[in-house]
């Protein structure tokens, strides 16, 4: 449980921050407009901005995720083996998908908001910022964990081999 919670936690807050502050800078609100009287009289009755900035929301929080969860994904390639013994360029497979996943996410946002009403130009240079440098943490964090569950494999392994010894030496005939 620790180990899932330590790989993605990171991730979720960032997605939830990436969400709130692309709603903040596009409709110009304050935080307690956002979180307590946005969308009070329910979303049939949103005017066509605010439903736009929410499909400009999700959207960034959606490139945010794609582009977080395909820098961690080179850690997953190698349970125990760490990014800088196992380059994960080196496996095609990796790339491509990596390539592909981000290529197809930023073409689906320019599909999707290429006929809104903001320009990109009106989401803060620091949004942007934050979407694509967060990788510098997260991808240490994740080679952490990933030495933590290395240990743990390791001192599994050890308890294994002990109890196989074991149970050997008890059913031998000398």
């Amino acid at each position: 449980m620790a180990y899932i919670f330590f790989r993605f936690i990171l991730v979720i807050l960032m997605c939830i921050a990436i969400y709130c502050l692309t709603l903040i800078y596009v409709l110009q609100l304050n935080v307690s407009d956002l979180f307590g009287k946005f969308g009070s009289n329910g979303w049939y009755h949103w005017t066509s901005e605010e439903q736009w900035a929410l499909l400009y929301a999700q959207n960034f929080m959606l490139i945010g995720f794609v582009w977080y969860i395909a820098c961690i994904s080179a850690s997953f390639l190698q349970r125990t083996a760490s990014l800088l013994e196992f380059i994960p360029f080196r496996n095609l497979v990796w790339t491509g998908a990596f390539i592909t996943s981000i290529f197809l996410q930023f073409c689906f946002c320019i599909v999707s908001l290429h006929h809104g009403p903001f320009s990109f130009s009106s989401i803060p240079w620091f949004i942007y910022f934050i979407i694509f440098s967060w990788p510098i943490i997260l991808v240490p964090v994740q080679e952490l964990v990933k030495m933590h569950d290395n240990k743990e494999f390791s001192r599994f392994q050890k308890r294994s081999k002990l109890e196989f010894s074991t149970k050997l030496g008890m059913h031998s005939p000398l």
